[in-house]
């Protein structure tokens, strides 16, 4: 997905620094705010959320469009009738690109139409975005419907709807592109895309980057004289002292959304990684299973210390064998390392985050609160670094930094920024460092309508996912205003020079989102139902009303009260247990 410009140029210059990244604005000594963009790196970077998130990367609003209910409707509407060309006669074929608008959107998408037709000239592309939000109830509608006009969506809000309707990508992956010297899986970056472990399908082509990292006032630390903590109990003490200085040492959401789809589940799976890093030994294809690939299972060996032993290009999981491992009681929700992740958690939660206004923190405050200088740090998406140059740029110009509902915050303040990865936890169960979210962003999908129209869609997404369409899609996006959510997985793309700096300099850590590893961390599966129960006892807990046994023993019974719902969802039922070796029938 291509998406923004910052408001203004903004030059770099590299220095020491302990940890992260440094955005600093100074004052020029000719008067007036002189804007130097710092990149100080020692080393780090910095989601089912970024894979499941239906904000565009930076977080901005989304254009007024219609209504959820209204674009029900359209759906509706669309799939009653038939595609037609849009010149009356003219013959030509038609793409049309319906995913969710932000801001630069439309910019970056119209201009790679208009160059594709360029080369093309039989074919129209209709680029026909859709809001932000509702927009899950709209691509399912699409799915679902006889003959819907969208060809390109956003698939990954389509949930199961787009089962056996999908364009699977595996199957062009090797062909020769029309828009590079070789195949199209040369273009892009293959190894980051997500296949679904249990049909060997790529459905979904992502093709930025993105990971999770603590962001913080690099002012307020330096003032109070403390730095980037590396572990979480150095992270206790820095709060310690940011709250003993008159600050709020973390402005974090605790609400629902966070616990559902927001930050507080991001740390919840970054931390459950650390404690089950071994599930993959028992999780993974075996000898005579279906899904066993002697090339790559065959000479794989499990090695926490290193951060990408268990990528899916090394090993392959056999889900079968994954949720008898859950069903059987052989990994389970109420281990010891559980229980050290969250007595980490209510050290720091909410007595740093704001006490007990915590729970009633969305994200929109919690962003006034860093931006204030209130509070000193706050998890975001390493997109965040690029919204910050043009939320400073805002100030700096006359202008406001606004939350996701349009609203300007009040007594904004420009400061310095700094970045440092997940800290590690330490203690009981811990298996291996902290790992974050970092994942391919993007998720087109393709809604299958037969091999003639299939192929031309697939023409064009080729040409969408080329150094030359990319390229033509950032730029203009950046223009208008858009956001990139981290470096791209285009080879060849370069993004202007204050951006690629920004990006080019961090380092990946390891992913925690991948295949079954995060099975367990909150609840079972996706359903509203495991989420729900995960945030009330999860809130109880934190809220000091049950302990963290008793947390424990809920956690465990929600996994399986939902692992059945979880299983279904995956294509596997419970005859498929007995013999994991089989190709699930999910019966």
């Amino acid at each position: 997905m291509c998406t923004a410009q910052p408001a203004a140029e903004v030059s770099f210059y590299r220095g020491k620094a302990r940890n992260g990244v440094f955005l600093k604005w100074c004052f020029g000594k000719e008067g007036g705010m002189k804007k130097v963009l710092a990149v100080l790196i020692s080393g780090v970077l910095a989601s089912s959320l970024l894979a499941g998130c239906g904000q565009d990367a930076g977080g901005t609003a989304p254009a007024e469009t219609e209504s959820a209910a209204q674009q029900d409707e359209s759906a509706a509407l669309e799939a009653s009738e038939a595609e037609e060309p849009t010149e009356e006669g003219s013959g030509k074929k038609t793409i049309t690109v319906s995913i969710q608008t932000g801001t630069g959107v439309q910019a970056g998408w119209d201009a790679v139409a208009a160059a594709y037709e360029e080369k093309n000239p039989d074919v129209d592309v209709i680029i026909d975005l859709k809001a932000a939000d509702g927009y899950d109830q709209w691509v399912q509608t699409a799915f679902t419907s006889e003959n819907p006009a969208a060809d390109i969506v956003n698939i990954n809000l389509a949930g199961d709807t787009s089962t056996g309707k999908a364009v699977n990508f595996s199957d062009y992956i090797d062909n020769d592109s029309p828009y590079s010297d070789g195949t199209w899986g040369e273009q892009f970056d293959v190894a980051q895309q997500k296949v679904d472990m249990s049909t060997g399908e790529m459905t979904a082509l992502s093709l930025q980057s993105v990971q999770v990292v603590w962001l913080y006032n690099q002012s307020v630390f330096d003032e109070v004289g403390v730095s980037a903590p590396e572990t979480w109990d150095e992270l206790i003490d820095v709060c310690k002292k940011l709250k003993d200085a008159g600050y709020q040492p973390i402005a974090m959401p605790g609400d629902y959304d966070s616990f559902y789809s927001g930050t507080m589940g991001w740390l919840a799976q970054v931390y459950a990684d650390q404690t089950t890093r071994s599930m993959v030994e028992k999780n993974r294809a075996q000898e005579g299973d279906y899904c066993y690939d002697p090339d790559i299972d065959g000479v794989w060996e499990y090695d926490p210390s290193d951060p990408w032993n268990d990528d899916a290009a090394k090993l392959t999981q056999n889900p079968g064998r994954a949720f008898a491992n859950v069903k059987d009681g052989v990994y389970t929700g109420d281990t010891a390392g559980m229980k050290t992740v969250w007595k980490n958690f209510a050290e720091v939660f909410p007595e740093y985050a704001g006490g007990d206004a915590f729970f009633g923190t969305n994200a929109d405050g919690a962003k006034t609160l860093f931006y204030q200088g209130k509070a000193a740090m706050m998890v975001n998406g390493a997109w965040g670094i690029i919204d910050f140059m043009n939320d400073m740029a805002a100030l700096e110009s006359g202008g406001s930094i606004e939350t996701s509902d349009g609203e300007a915050i009040a007594d904004a303040i420009q400061f310095d920024l700094g970045s440092f990865n997940m800290p590690s936890m330490e203690g009981e169960g811990i298996e291996a460092k902290a790992r974050t979210i970092e994942v391919a962003n993007g998720f087109l999908g393709v809604i299958s309508k037969g091999q003639e129209h299939d192929d031309l869609v697939l023409d064009f997404l080729m040409f969408f996912s080329s150094k030359e369409g990319q390229s033509i899609c950032i730029e203009e996006s950046l223009k208008a205003g858009g956001n990139v959510a981290g470096s791209s997985l285009v080879y060849g793309v370069e993004y202007p020079e204050e951006i690629q700096n920004a990006f080019s300099n961090l380092t990946f850590i390891g992913n925690v989102q991948k295949d079954f590893n995060n099975l367990l961390a909150r609840g079972i599966g996706e359903s509203a139902e495991t989420f729900r129960d995960f945030y009330q006892y999860s809130y109880d807990y934190l809220s000091g009303a049950i302990t963290v046994d008793e947390w424990a023993e809920k956690h465990e019974q929600n996994i399986m009260n939902h692992v059945l719902d979880a299983m279904a969802a995956k294509g596997v039922g419970e005859s498929d247990l007995a013999n994991p070796q089989n190709e699930p029938t999910g019966n």
